[in-house]
């Protein structure tokens, strides 16, 4: 006789099915919208759990009914493509979960945790990177799944990621050298410029240059306001100009302006803080500053008709060169804009526009007249702005025949530099005394030198 089968665990789990079904129908009618707040962190938690113990089980259940025949009823090709027909779930979610069971029929204690709440479905996903990147570890992985799981119930995903990584690098010191040329091989970044001229950026970065990038791009989005100068200031200032010839942009002794609340969003930030690094970059030590290529250090070059640079709302337009072509339009305001604290080489054309010859270049701010720019200024000249100075500007345009002298510069954050050359605000007086800003609304703000008693 052919022995019956045990079918109480099937029992049971229709059972537990349908309790589900009834407690989710009762949870969906919940006007979440009108609690009291009172205790409902606690409601959170133990949902929270709930969703943890059922993801454990449907993940085993799912490679219980992988290894059956029923999917085969319906057609479909294995179980994963029957989830997928038969719910409007995707083919990558179904693997996920069929991979998560396959993973923790290895490791019982680890599939104990998270069936009991102590762990999340992240904790498993990150269990699973390390299982299939350090093949030759895996069993010493499942030889410490207890470890494991205690490690797991008590640190974030991403620590527990960490942890596993620590714990196979010290059985296996050839996996670091390893996992780090594996990451410099992945590592990418995709640079495109559209038929606009708007440059797109994509990509990957390794652990440790993300975390360099990631930190300078931090400490470029504060809003620092330098403290009061003092001699040692002074001479450790004037020191760094020496050395460098341009102002330290990561001076140590700009301090965080208190209560200065940045309301854009992080990304709008993140592109500012990038604009700083890059004028950072390219005045930390003067002309030799970056890396030459064909001789030269990198250089946006534009071509302008002098007519843009001469005249305020000149139609003429100016072009960006790619290559030594030109290749995006833009505005002859932005020209303006780039001109205005910028090295200009002059190019002699005959009367068709072919180059004959080049001239030198020429700098438009010496480093020192820049230096007592930053030193008189302190920080954004614009009233009630403490950022850091990015940008000289000539209040008389020098475009428009304004000198090249400490009593025609006035410092300027990126960000404001950009609204005067386009127009929302303008600038005149004394940059040793008052200087006033207008706006093309008729609003009027001065703005006096910083106090240095």
């Amino acid at each position: 006789m052919t022995a019956l089968l045990d079918v109480s665990a099937d029992v049971e789990l229709a059972h537990a099915a349908a309790l589900l079904e009834e407690a989710a129908t009762t949870l969906a009618a919940v006007d979440v919208a009108a609690l009291t707040g009172i205790g409902t962190g606690e409601h959170l938690l133990r949902l929270q759990r709930a969703q943890r113990q059922i993801d454990a089980v449907t993940s085993a259940t799912m490679v219980k009914f992988a290894r059956s025949s029923e999917w085969e009823i319906d057609g479909a090709r294995h179980a994963v493509a029957w989830l997928e027909g038969r719910s409007n779930d995707s083919a990558g979610a179904g693997r996920r979960l069929l991979g998560r069971g396959h993973l923790l029929e290895a490791f019982p204690c680890v599939f104990t945790a998270w069936r009991d709440g102590q762990m999340s479905t992240q904790h498993v996903d990150a269990l699973r990177k390390i299982h299939r990147r350090y093949p030759r570890l895996r069993e010493v992985l499942v030889a410490v799944d207890q470890e494991i799981a205690t490690v797991a119930s008590t640190c974030t995903p991403m620590e527990f990621f960490q942890r596993l990584r620590e714990l196979c690098h010290r059985h296996d010191p050839q996996a670091v050298a390893d996992d780090e040329t594996d990451e410099r091989i992945r590592a990418s970044l995709h640079v495109s410029t559209h038929l606009d001229g708007w440059v797109k950026i994509d990509g990957h970065l390794d652990p440790i240059l993300g975390a360099r990038f990631v930190a300078a791009l931090e400490a470029a989005r504060r809003h620092p306001e330098p403290a009061p100068p003092t001699p040692d200031h002074d001479a450790a200032r004037d020191a760094a100009h020496d050395r460098d010839g341009a102002r330290d942009p990561w001076d140590t002794t700009d301090v965080p302006l208190p209560g200065d609340v940045e309301r854009r969003p992080l990304s709008q930030r993140n592109v500012d803080a990038l604009e700083r690094i890059l004028d950072a970059a390219a005045a930390a030590t003067g002309d030799d500053a970056l890396p030459r290529v064909t001789g030269e250090r990198p250089t946006v070059n534009v071509t302008v008709p002098i007519e843009a640079l001469m005249h305020d709302g000149s139609p003429q337009a100016a072009w960006l060169e790619r290559f030594g072509v030109p290749t995006t339009l833009i505005s002859g305001a932005a020209a303006r804009h780039l001109a205005c604290d910028a090295s200009l080489r002059p190019l002699l054309v005959d009367r068709r526009g072919q180059l004959v010859a080049m001239l030198p270049k020429v700098r438009m701010l010496h480093h020192a007249l820049r230096r007592a720019v930053f030193i008189r200024d302190v920080h954004c000249r614009f009233p009630r702005c403490r950022q850091r100075i990015d940008q000289v500007h000539h209040l008389i345009f020098h475009s428009h025949g304004g000198p090249t002298v400490l009593g025609n510069l006035i410092g300027l954050c990126g960000y404001h530099h950009r609204r005067i050359h386009d127009g929302t605000w303008n600038a005149e007086g004394d940059p040793g005394g008052p200087v006033i800003f207008r706006s093309r609304m008729g609003q009027e703000l001065t703005s006096d030198p910083p106090c240095r008693r």
